[in-house]
């Protein structure tokens, strides 16, 4: 600082004191101005770590439900390639191959009239993905979720900034993964009880069938050990006849009227009607004394 000029033309010196007031001010100026710049470097630290501390925080806890969530979607995966149905219920068809059903709106019933026929109501039917749909659509979420790795170190407002963004796409993708394995796991679950009760309804129709086809064959066994029974009885019956007949011709053959003499020796009186015969020597009869 220069020092003042006098009336006569000499530098007149600043008194002491007030020099020392002025650099005392400038002293405390500079000290101000770097007091100021320290104490804003200061809370930009702070800030920055206050927000990396929120930013790893949330992050952490987005991380760990996502984890949770792609081990049960992996759990479920696995679940439904099984064709094995729960309470020995049998083998189901791959569940991948299960078809979906298309929406039906529902139709109001119309009347009849002179030009359109009636009309019955429809019910509406609610459509619904195949099984490869589902298991595809979770598939591809468990893939998107996978993807977002969420950093654990932060040091700078930027890093805290992008671990911010990717907590909430990992949270986003984490609610579509849960929803898509939550679909495919009930619907499994649907098709699970769906085949058990055809496979039911297959046994028990071949339970009835085999039943029908049993009384059948006894049917047909019992008709033909009775056609058998009666042939018997018939063919008995007529050699009986034949027997009896058989033996009344010779008993006849035999009898007074109709034996043959033998010897030439008179039968009797009282055969033929009274009459006595002989023989007539060639195997005949005659009356005797004739």
């Amino acid at each position: 600082m220069t020092e003042p000029i006098s009336p006569s033309g000499e530098r007149t010196r600043m008194p002491r004191k007030k020099l020392i007031a002025i650099i005392a001010a400038a002293v405390l100026v500079a000290a101000g101005i770097t007091v100021t710049s320290v104490t804003v470097a200061n809370a930009n630290a702070q800030e920055t770590a206050r927000q990396c501390t929120v930013a790893l925080k949330d992050g952490a806890s987005a991380s760990k439900l996502a984890t949770a969530s792609l081990a049960a979607t992996d759990a479920a995966l696995v679940a439904v390639t099984s064709t094995t149905l729960p309470a020995n219920g049998g083998t189901s068809t791959a569940y991948a191959a299960r078809p979906g059903v298309a929406s039906i709106a529902p139709v109001a019933a119309v009347a009849a009239t002179e030009a359109v026929p009636a009309v019955a109501e429809v019910a509406a039917v609610a459509g619904r993905p195949s099984g490869a749909d589902l298991v595809s659509a979770a598939t591809t979420a468990r893939a998107d979720l996978a993807e977002i790795v969420i950093p654990t170190t932060c040091t700078e407002r930027a890093q805290a900034e992008r671990i911010v963004a990717l907590t909430a796409a990992e949270k986003t993708a984490t609610t579509a993964l849960d929803t898509s394995g939550t679909a495919m796991t009930a619907d499994f679950t649907a098709f699970q009880s769906e085949e058990a009760a055809r496979i039911a309804a297959e046994i028990e129709a071949a339970r009835v069938a085999a039943e029908a086809a049993a009384a059948e064959a006894a049917r047909v066994a019992a008709a033909q050990a009775a056609a058998k029974k009666s042939m018997s009885s018939s063919s008995g019956s007529g050699s009986s006849s034949g027997s009896s007949s058989s033996g009344s011709g010779s008993s006849g053959g035999s009898g007074p009227s109709g034996s043959h003499p033998v010897g030439g020796g008179g039968i009797g009186l009282g055969s033929n009607n009274g009459a006595c015969l002989t023989s007539n020597g060639m195997g005949g009869t005659k009356l005797c004394g004739s």
